[in-house]
């Protein structure tokens, strides 16, 4: 089984590195998302969707938020190698959630500098972040067939809310919480988070 990595918004490839040598006995790769820069989100669903749809052995996507997200809405598309999924801190709706809404707000108020000091580029930031402020995956949820392994930090409370929703909403679903974990589980805890991934793959 051939395991395939998603960043969140504001990570790249390099985020999921602890994890992947950590499970370094399954084959993997780790998808840039925006490779070519400030692009749209939804630019780069087409081309992630077209690198699935090419991939000829049986995988796994992996995604942390906004990754969790686009291995979410790709759940529905024609993957015909996809087996299941692993999705951590994602969120389910973001049409009309105040705390999101605050966040967006927030990124356009802040300096270019500060997402630099982090690695990040605003423009894309915020761009995305408006791309996703109309996001309901409830239906997709709703009509994933795939085994799917949620896993949450219990210290991202606002996530931890919208994945107790998707554990309801997901037909073949286990809910994991990492004990002090933050959002960002893939460089936080990678330890952990492999474990999980681990006991999920093997079942």
């Amino acid at each position: 089984m051939k395991l395939i990595f998603l960043h969140g918004l504001g990570q790249s490839a390099e985020s999921w590195e602890e994890v992947q040598a950590l499970l370094a006995d399954y084959p993997s790769e780790i998808l840039e998302l925006f490779p070519s820069g400030v692009e749209s989100y939804q630019e780069a669903k087409k081309r992630v969707a077209k690198h699935l749809s090419e991939e000829n052995q049986p995988f796994v996507l992996i995604g942390l938020s906004l990754g969790a997200t686009l291995a979410l809405e790709l759940s529905s598309y024609d993957l015909p190698n996809l087996q299941g999924l692993v999705l951590s801190g994602c969120p389910l709706k973001l049409a009309g959630n105040i705390l999101f809404k605050i966040q967006l707000m927030i990124f356009k108020l802040l300096p270019k500098s500060f997402f630099e000091k982090q690695g990040a580029d605003k423009t894309l930031m915020v761009g995305v972040s408006e791309e996703m402020k109309t996001l309901d995956l409830t239906q997709i949820a709703q009509n994933c067939h795939y085994p799917s392994l949620l896993i949450c930090g219990s210290k991202d409370l606002p996530n931890l809310i919208s994945m107790r929703k998707l554990y309801q909403l997901l037909p073949q679903a286990r809910f994991q919480i990492i004990p002090d974990g933050p959002h960002t589980l893939n460089t936080d805890k990678p330890k952990e988070f492999a474990e999980k991934t681990r006991s999920f793959l093997e079942m």
